[in-house]
């Protein structure tokens, strides 16, 4: 099992890519602490887990303030009794809508969410790797959306863009101590968010399916896989990446039909 006897935290794990992620580091022999502000879901998630042999607690987090970020990691390492590796994947797709639409208070609300929350998460699992001498893996979701554009994502491209970024600085840092910090970059994923990018337009998901390489989006499960693969020592050697998980979607060409 890849994460057999890890402890790891997964945020935004009531849905998509996060509770994903959650039953299958479970199921790779990880104790979970799993975050996110809908509690009666994580609490189904958990104790689905938990009927399955797994060790998984449920925290209720706000982790748009960085006191929220500070309790949210105080209970995962005291639930826990230790942390050795954290999938930050909480996100909100904000206003999805053109630029010259966009508020001020859009503006913070994704970044906040998207950028600064991650950045505070990574920041103090980062320094409780060092100060116990623990050679963690972090993993952070990005998207293909921090390198490439949709009309509306001026904003959650900013985001996204901005983990990636401080990602590559922050892997230098803290490489001496034995620590890995990555982002896994999905495409279109099936996921509640997707849809609500475009919508639920139907019509539009379809063309945007069809327009990935494989025909198809991709599955939180396919998304969990990598993160899963980083957070192991399987990945020893994997640093200051950011991996596209998109069938190759982002690829810059002609596409055929």
């Amino acid at each position: 099992m890849l994460l057999k006897g890890k402890k790891i935290l997964v945020t935004g794990a009531s849905s998509g890519i996060g509770m994903a992620a959650a039953k299958l580091f479970s199921s790779e022999g990880a104790s979970v602490a799993l975050a996110a502000r809908r509690k009666n879901k994580l609490d189904a998630l958990v104790a689905e887990i938990k009927s399955a042999g797994g060790i998984a607690v449920a925290i209720e987090a706000d982790i748009s303030r960085t006191k929220g970020v500070t309790e949210m990691m105080e209970q995962a390492v005291n639930r826990l009794a230790g942390l050795d590796g954290a999938f930050n994947n909480a996100g909100t797709i904000g206003n999805f809508s053109p630029m010259l639409n966009q508020s001020e208070q859009d503006w913070d609300e994704t970044i906040n969410v998207n950028l600064k929350s991650v950045w505070f998460s990574s920041q103090w699992q980062m320094r409780y790797f060092q100060t116990n001498d623990i050679k963690g893996s972090i993993v952070n979701t990005s998207s293909w959306l921090a390198s490439g554009a949709l009309c509306g994502s001026s904003v959650y491209s900013a985001s996204k863009a901005g983990i990636d970024a401080f990602v590559r600085a922050a892997a230098i840092e803290v490489a001496n101590s034995g620590i890995r910090i990555n982002s896994v970059n999905p495409g279109g994923i099936n996921t509640e968010m997707t849809r609500e990018a475009f919508n639920h337009d139907k019509l539009i998901l379809d063309m945007f399916s069809q327009q990935h390489p494989a025909k198809r989006l991709g599955e939180p499960t396919e998304v969990a896989e990598l993160a899963c693969w980083l957070l192991s020592e399987r990945a020893s050697f994997v640093n200051g990446q950011a991996i596209h998980v998109d069938s190759g979607y982002t690829i810059g060409g002609q596409r055929g039909s």
